[in-house]
């Protein structure tokens, strides 16, 4: 308790205004005729061509319109009536103040010029963030090729991302590190398909994917920050609808929406699917042997506006799925069948409050569970493993915004509780596989007789506090400055104060940005079986302990130190092009391991590690239903050891001691994608063409390993003498 007040004192004492998380405003506006007169019935629309985004309202009786959850961007806004010239204006949301405008409209032919106030371009003048913004129209057109894969896929088309294995994702060298905000709720936990439930893609109107200059707010993950807007039901009628989908792989694919305004202050939105695959995972050889699966997610959101002051938001989500870990050749023949399910609910309520046309205040509560459970059967080769997980997270954040002379001023507080509970019990099955596999002897002496058991549980608290202010101190030059507290306990105490400084300076004449910060990050390790990782037990079979004294159970928060220059440029209005170039340097490097051929993961730490590269986007908005992006990274990552926590097998680590240099397998030096889609107005034609390449993750084995993997199955997707798979290129083609 003492240390829950000095946070909020602290973040007091910093600014007078707090900041909520929730990065969508609000905007309201009335429009009137010229002899002040209001305007009912009129169209507005509210736009944005490079992302896509389209919003439509209609003027009521007091000729006030209103557009709600709409995320922080640029935007053009036309109003159409009868009788009326065309208006237009331009509209930035860059707060939850929400953002009030007039439009006065001209009687048509009294003047021969449109009323056109001003023509936002493609470029955010005042901003510092390395950020991408992706519309519905974007996320319904990427192919969901794996439902569980499909928000990690859309992820995947920012510059600075390298995949792997089963959907998971790597943002400028981090491994996994990616922060999801979902109505101001942040999620620090896994979101992929080997640890929950991903959330499902059509339940999501816009995402926004923050990869330099992140703001203070965000916290807990050290990659990138994608804020998910969901989709709701109160600007729009009731509605629904049904999709069925069949595939390779015996796949298929159910789900249904159904949403609405149920009265003018109160509406929902509700989505479920459900999906059944032969190839739910990325398989570990090429016969994709047992490898079947599927998962249920149901979404539900309702906004409820009590008054023109108040907005409630309520949110709810169960997911779950059920799946075989694949198998190699060896163990399909021997008759392994290991299943694992996995189960994630979350809720969440928001309450925020408009105290008048510069202050908005947020208050909400979170609550989250997860659990995995693996079951084995007795033919399991070598190892016999069984796993039962779970963990619960509450949360508390209370937040204030406030704009005053041209500051935008922004501070707020946030505890979190999480709770995890273990059991793993693991045995060797067949010694002589086992040492064929070069699994260690520390390993190999636990047998049926006398099996490896682990179980624990614990309750810890984390505790974070930021102030932030956005201001203008001279035409053209905008600062983002601001300044994190974070303290953990899991399971060591550690603590930081993370400063986050950017700049922006914008020249009209060429309409160019250019753009500069330093961010210091802070992330707790994973939860994830976090106990057992950081165990004295799992030390004991560590190689680092007895081949160095230098590797050990403590798994620190990771620490990270983020510098990044580029600019924005916006071509004639033709297409925007972004560049940046960024390197990172980390403490206490967050590098989860696999355990043998399953999908459960382990949660450790390498001692040190840098990233480096230079991210490329190209963005063309939408011009006669043609619109497309291109984007590309170069990037090198090397890490240090020795590794502290993990379950280790093998001791095939066992040459990355203190002070060893080695290449991590989320090093992809050449990434890339594109997409171009085109929609005719008329007739609905819908087409996409859309693809990406990587250049292939490093091998990182020891060199008598060689000849033996060149006689194994797959040995073609490695070229040998460079040492890494081969490169790949896929690509998408879509019509509807």
């Amino acid at each position: 308790m003492l240390r829950i007040i000095s946070v909020f004192i602290f973040s007091i004492f910093i600014s007078t205004s707090v900041y909520s998380q929730i990065q969508h405003g609000t905007v309201n506006g009335m429009v009137f005729d010229p002899t002040g007169s209001v305007v009912k019935g009129a169209t507005v629309k509210l736009s944005n061509p490079l992302t896509g985004h389209n919003s439509q309202a209609t003027s009521d009786v007091r000729g006030e319109f209103v557009f709600n959850n709409i995320p922080f961007d640029l935007y053009t806004l036309q109003v159409i009536a009868t009788g009326f010239e065309m208006a237009s204006q331009a509209i930035a949301v860059r707060s939850n103040v929400p953002t009030r405008t007039t439009i006065k409209m001209l009687v048509q032919g009294t003047t021969a010029s449109v009323n056109i106030i001003s023509q936002e371009g493609l470029v955010a003048p005042d901003s510092s963030t390395s950020s991408i913004t992706l519309s519905e129209e974007f996320i319904t057109r990427n192919p969901k090729i794996n439902r569980n894969r499909g928000l990690q896929e859309i992820v995947a088309t920012t510059p600075g991302t390298a995949t792997e294995n089963n959907g998971l994702i790597h943002i400028r060298g981090v491994d996994d590190g990616v922060l999801y905000v979902m109505d101001g709720i942040p999620i620090t936990d896994r979101l992929d398909s080997v640890s929950s439930s991903p959330l499902d893609t059509d339940s999501i109107n816009t995402m926004q994917i923050l990869t330099g200059n992140i703001p203070a707010e965000f916290g807990g993950r050290s990659a990138a920050v994608v804020i998910v807007h969901p989709k709701s039901g109160i600007d729009m009628p009731l509605t629904g609808g049904l999709q069925l989908g069949g595939a390779d792989f015996q796949t298929r694919d159910v789900a249904g929406n159904f949403g609405g305004k149920i009265r003018s202050n109160l509406g929902f939105f509700f989505n479920g699917a459900t999906h059944r695959t032969n190839r739910f995972l990325d398989p570990v050889d090429l016969g994709n042997f047992n490898n079947f699966g599927g998962g249920v997610n149901l979404n539900f959101r309702s906004d409820w506006h009590p008054s023109a002051k108040d907005i409630l938001l309520f949110n709810f989500s169960a997911n779950g799925s059920n799946f075989n870990v694949s198998n190699d050749e060896d163990q399909e023949i021997y008759g392994q069948r290991q299943k694992q399910r996995l189960r994630d609910r979350s809720q969440s309520l928001s309450w925020q409050r408009v105290w008048n046309a510069n202050t908005v205040t947020n208050v909400s509560y979170f609550h989250r569970t997860h659990s995995s459970l693996l079951n084995s059967n007795e033919a399991a080769l070598p190892i016999f493993a069984e796993q039962d997980r779970r963990h619960a997270r509450n949360g508390f954040i209370g937040n204030i915004s406030h704009a005053r002379n041209g500051h935008n001023l922004k501070t707020g507080v946030e505890v979190q509780q999480v709770a995890p509970r273990e059991y793993f019990k693991y045995y060797i099955t067949d010694e002589e596989e086992a040492e064929e596999r070069e699994i260690s002897e520390k390993v190999i002496k636990f047998d049926d007789d006398d099996p490896f058991i682990f179980q624990d549980r614990t309750r810890r608290t984390q505790y974070s506090a930021y102030a932030q202010d956005a201001f203008s101190p001279a035409k053209n030059l905008n600062f983002q400055l601001g300044l994190r507290y974070d303290y953990s306990r899991l399971l060591v105490k550690d603590q930081q104060f993370s400063p986050r400084l950017g700049v922006a300076y914008f020249i009209p004449k060429s309409k160019t940005v250019l753009r500069a910060s330093f961010n210091r990050m802070y992330q707790p390790p994973q939860v994830d079986n976090l106990l057992l990782a950081a165990s004295a037990q799992a030390r004991s079979l560590s190689p680092f302990e007895d081949a160095t004294h230098s590797g050990g159970a403590e798994i620190r928060p990771e620490k990270m130190s983020a510098y990044e220059v580029g600019f924005a440029q916006d071509v004639a209005g033709l297409f925007k092009l972004e560049a940046a170039y960024w390197w990172r340097n980390f403490r206490n490097v967050g590098d989860p391991n696999v355990f043998f051929n399953t999908t459960i993961i382990f949660p450790n730490s390498v001692n040190k590690g840098w990233s480096r590269g230079v991210d490329v986007r190209l963005d063309v908005p939408e011009r006669k239903g043609f619109s497309g992006y291109l984007s590309y990274t170069n990037m090198r990552v090397l890490q240090t050891g020795p590794i502290n926590g993990g379950l280790f097998l093998t001791d095939e680590f066992i040459e990355i001691g203190d002070g060893t240099t080695f290449i991590p397998d989320q090093d992809q030096r050449n990434t890339g994608s594109f997409g171009v889609n085109y929609q005719q107005q008329r007739s609905r034609l819908v087409v996409g063409f859309s693809g990406r390449h990587e250049s292939g993750v490093p091998l990182e084995v020891e060199a008598d390993r060689l000849e033996d993997l060149k006689a194994a199955r797959g040995s073609e997707l490695v070229n040998f003498d460079r040492g890494r798979v081969k490169p790949r290129t896929i690509f998408n083609f879509m019509t509807g």
